[in-house]
């Protein structure tokens, strides 16, 4: 008998095994039903994330909840996966209030509901919140057929002594994670202000650091901790890529020797067992295996089988109406960031298998997966 759950390791000679355990036909009408489901129900899952406060319309990630950036993203992207808007908003109105989250001298997006610490350095992008709401406002203006009012400047005017310093000052041995996310925000500056602000400084500096640093033996950039196991360099790896490779269309460096492990972690119970399952941990491997299956075929069978039985566990949570929660079995607990990122990574898991077509809708913003702007030779 074959193994079966979510950590099972298995290896398999052809794509035919693998359809005979679970036939994609089945899985493709789950997918549909399950899209259906969420067409039908996103307009009503939105208005119950939304509500009027001093005569200001608002998105909070949970009702009850302080207000944060990132709910107004979260409820724009979710409705473009439709290409649709929020419930009670216009174009003109969601823009407006994206765009005057940023300050217009650095060109960052600091929380005005959660602010930088006194300390913040913002030339040197020390914000977690800053870093974040690049990507997020970002995007989403982009879904709005917008953009940032001003340039990103503190991106602009990073000299590379001072970029090759934070690159290698970044805390890659005990939290990976902090370094890719530092990167992410860092590269996505650079896209946004080439998109957008016609700027001619190009990641090429960025792209070296990351050739000649990234590990040949594990494919990641930093080094497990005793604590964690992978889980900081594999999560790094994902924001790391998301906002360098990925985002701008170039190849990894070593993407079989980063899918041996990223499999090894995915099957850690720690993270993986479906009581512990949550939207960043899944997301952060299933993005990895997906842009790296785009070099190679290398454990294209077992990645699949991975992906089918991690499809079956996520379906069974969502909310009618209210979508999923960030912790997946917390069902107590659904909003805004949660089923933004678990419907995202739906399509990424079908999509590993071939199956995203049947879905009826694809990610947007931050978890769109077409590259936003390939490089070319100048």
């Amino acid at each position: 008998m074959a193994p079966s759950g979510i950590n099972a390791q298995v290896k398999f000679s052809t794509m035919r095994e693998i359809e005979d355990m679970q036939p994609c036909g089945l899985l493709s009408q789950k997918l549909s039903d399950f899209g259906k489901q969420v067409k039908e129900q996103f307009i009503n899952l939105l208005a119950f994330y939304a509500e009027t406060a001093e005569q200001q319309k608002l998105f909070r990630d949970r009702p009850g909840h302080k207000q944060t950036i990132r709910a107004y993203c979260d409820a724009v992207e979710i409705a473009a996966m439709f290409n649709s808007l929020p419930p009670g908003w216009t174009q003109e109105e969601l823009i407006n209030k994206l765009q005057r989250f940023q300050d217009d001298q650095t060109g960052l997006l600091p929380d005005p509901h959660s602010p930088p610490a006194l300390d913040d350095q913002p030339e040197l992008l020390s914000d977690p919140l800053s870093r974040y709401h690049l990507l997020a406002v970002g995007y989403a203006l982009e879904t709005l057929g917008s953009a940032l009012l001003h340039p990103v400047a503190v991106v602009e005017n990073m000299d590379s002594v001072t970029l090759y310093k934070q690159l290698n000052n970044l805390p890659w041995e005990n939290n990976a994670w902090g370094g890719g996310d530092w990167i992410d925000c860092y590269a996505t500056g650079l896209y946004l202000n080439m998109k957008m602000f016609g700027s001619g400084k190009r990641p090429d500096d960025l792209f070296g650091w990351l050739s000649s640093h990234c590990d040949i033996d594990s494919g990641l950039w930093g080094l497990p901790t005793t604590e964690e196991g992978w889980l900081q360099p594999v999560n790094g790896f994902y924001r790391l890529t998301r906002g360098s490779f990925a985002q701008f269309n170039i190849p990894l460096p070593y993407p079989e020797q980063s899918i041996d492990t990223v499999l090894a972690h995915s099957r850690d119970p720690r993270f993986f067992s479906a009581e512990n399952l949550n939207a960043c941990n899944v997301l952060d491997v299933a993005h990895p295996l997906w842009l790296c299956l785009k070099q190679t075929d290398y454990r294209r069978i077992e990645i699949c089988y991975w992906a089918k039985n991690m499809l079956n566990e996520v379906l069974k949570f969502w909310v009618p109406e209210r979508g999923f929660a960030f912790q997946l079995s917390q069902q107590q607990d659904t909003g805004l960031q949660g089923t933004e990122m678990w419907l995202s990574i739906v399509y990424i898991l079908a999509d590993l298998c071939g199956l995203s077509s049947s879905l009826g809708y694809t990610p947007k913003g931050v978890h769109r997966m077409e590259p936003a702007l390939s490089l070319t030779i100048k």
